[in-house]
């Protein structure tokens, strides 16, 4: 917890378990910002050496966002990543959310799979087994996160929307080609 406290001057940190998060947010020159962000990755990594704890290379990144249009310079710290997963939640550096949605997709067409197994029309579920599971293996997915990547573009959401219904046609027993609307 004293991790927290070496931050001040406007950067913001976040700590959970074993993830740490600092942010800094400017609308000056990029070199101010490096400059800052640089100053208190050492004294992060001077708290580090004093309490005795080591910052793993392969998990640790350094991330810009921007929404900037236009080509800019991006900050010259010790990684060029694009994208880092935080718990659990893939963002890129264009808070786009595109490849968290296409992690997402994939992991609830795998889910999906197994309903379609276990809706078998002569010897499967019945339909209220079939909403649990459906609740418990997909939503589930669909719901964790949603408050940040909700904020991607509705074009994008979209993609989900596919998955949700083809998942409530399992569970209802309705053909493929059955309007959203019924």
């Amino acid at each position: 917890n004293s991790l927290a406290e070496v931050l001040r001057d406007g950067m913001q940190g976040s700590l959970y378990v074993d993830y740490f998060v600092i942010c800094y947010k400017s609308k000056k020159n990029m070199n101010s910002v490096e400059q800052q962000l640089q100053l208190y990755l050492h004294k992060i990594q001077n708290w580090a050496d004093e309490n005795g704890f080591k910052f793993s290379k392969t998990k640790t990144a350094c991330v810009h966002f921007c929404t900037k249009r236009k080509p800019h310079k991006d900050p010259c710290l010790d990684s060029g990543v694009k994208e880092v997963r935080f718990l659990g939640v893939i963002f890129d550096n264009k808070l786009s959310f595109v490849p968290h949605i296409k992690m997402l997709k994939e992991k609830c067409a795998k889910a999906l799979d197994v309903i379609k197994v276990v809706a078998n029309s002569k010897w499967g579920a019945d339909k209220i087994t079939l909403l649990h599971l459906y609740r418990s293996l997909v939503r589930s997915k669909l719901d964790y996160g949603c408050i940040v990547y909700g904020s991607a573009r509705t074009s994008y959401l979209k993609a989900l929307d596919a998955i949700h219904h083809q998942g409530l046609r399992l569970c209802l027993g309705a053909f493929r080609t059955s309007p959203v609307d019924s």
